[in-house]
């Protein structure tokens, strides 16, 4: 009998040589995003990997597949309108989160 060994489909896909504009500062590395976990974040030389998205699972929030949270506020204001133009990502839509009504977009990754 014969055995067969399969597996599993990766679900991580990353894109080198990106340079994100986080607004203070530019990183340049490999923008990696995690569709099992729903996770983008720039993996560069100079230290750990920076996220790009956000987890708002405290919400009950989730994105669909292919998908993550971006926020806009703080150190990420305006980051999704920086990202977008540069192909990295889509918007699908605005979400309103947390006690001061911070707005989130969900996105589609599109490395």
């Amino acid at each position: 009998m014969k055995s067969e060994i399969t597996m599993a489909e990766s679900t991580t896909t990353a894109k080198r040589d990106v340079t994100v504009d986080l607004g203070c500062i530019e990183l340049t590395g490999s923008l990696v995003h995690d569709d099992e976990h729903r996770v983008l974040e720039i993996e560069n030389a100079e230290g750990p990997a920076e996220p790009i998205s956000i987890s708002l699972q405290g919400y009950g929030l989730t994105p669909e597949p292919g998908n993550v949270f971006i926020k806009d506020w703080s150190e990420h204001s305006g980051l999704m309108a920086r990202l977008a133009p540069a192909g990295l990502v889509k918007p699908v839509h605005a979400l309103t989160v947390g006690p001061f009504g911070s707005t989130a977009y969900e996105v589609q990754v599109t490395l």
